[in-house]
C-alpha cells in the first residue's frame, strides 16, 4: 500500500502491492509536484500570465543594491505597466501603474493616450483612454501634448505636437496612424483610441532580499 511524503505529499509506491500502472501514474504525479515547486529565474518580475500568490521568482543577475528576487503577494493575473502612445490589440492586457488590484484587457485595438486614464475597480468597467482630451475649438491655443477630440466622432484622437492657434474650421482629420494634421498654426498626430476592460484581479509581484 502506498504512503505519501510529508511536505510535498509526493507518493511512495508499495512495488509490493501496487499494479504497474498505478505505480507509473504516482511517479509522474511526484515529477509533475516537483517541478511545480522547482526554483523559478527571470530577469525581471512576469508580465503575462496566472500566478499564485507566495510564488518566488530569483533574479538572473544580482548586484550590489539590486534584490535577490521577487514574491508574488497576490493570486492574480499579471501584465504589463500601462504606458503613453503605445499600440494595443484586442486581448492585451495592462496594469495601472500604481496598482489598484485589478487587471484590464484591451477590447478596441487603439493606442493608449498621453496621460493614464481612471481605471475603474468595479467588475466589467470600461474606460476610453483618452483622458484630458476635450473636443476640438475654433481659434484655440493648444500646446504640445494636447489632446482634441473631433467634433463629429471618428474613432480617433489627436496629439498636439506644435503648439499653435487652431484655425477657424474644423480640419479634415487624418484617420492614419501617427499621420499629421495641419491646422492653422497647431500641428496633430493622429492615432486611433485604445479602450479598457476590468477583467479580474492582478498578480502583485515585490522585490526582496535587497543586497546591500
Amino acid at each position: 500500500m502506498s504512503t505519501t511524503t510529508t511536505k510535498l505529499g509526493l507518493i511512495k509506491p508499495d512495488y509490493a502491492t501496487d499494479e504497474l500502472e498505478s505505480t507509473l501514474n504516482a511517479l509522474a504525479s511526484n515529477f509533475q509536484k516537483i517541478d511545480d515547486v522547482s526554483t523559478d529565474y527571470a530577469d525581471s518580475p512576469p508580465t503575462s500570465g496566472t500566478w499564485n500568490s507566495k510564488h518566488v521568482i530569483h533574479a538572473n543577475l544580482l548586484s550590489i543594491g539590486g534584490y535577490v528576487g521577487w514574491i508574488n503577494l497576490r493570486t492574480g493575473v499579471a501584465a504589463p505597466k500601462w504606458g503613453g502612445i503605445q499600440s494595443h490589440s484586442n486581448g492585451d492586457h495592462a496594469v495601472p501603474t500604481n496598482d489598484n488590484g485589478h487587471y484590464y484587457t484591451c477590447i478596441q485595438t487603439g493606442y493608449s493616450g498621453i496621460t493614464e486614464p481612471i481605471f475603474p475597480v468595479s467588475n466589467g468597467g470600461e474606460v476610453q483612454d483618452t483622458r484630458g482630451g476635450n473636443t476640438w475649438l475654433t481659434n484655440h491655443l493648444y500646446s504640445v501634448n494636447d489632446i482634441a477630440l473631433p467634433t463629429i466622432n471618428n474613432g480617433r484622437f489627436y496629439v498636439c505636437i506644435q503648439p499653435g492657434e487652431s484655425g477657424d474650421v474644423e480640419p479634415s482629420w487624418s484617420t492614419i496612424d501617427g499621420s499629421t494634421t495641419y491646422d492653422n498654426n497647431a500641428v496633430w498626430h493622429s492615432y486611433k483610441i485604445a479602450r479598457w476592460k476590468e477583467s479580474g484581479t492582478a498578480a502583485l509581484f515585490r522585490p526582496f532580499g535587497k543586497i546591500e
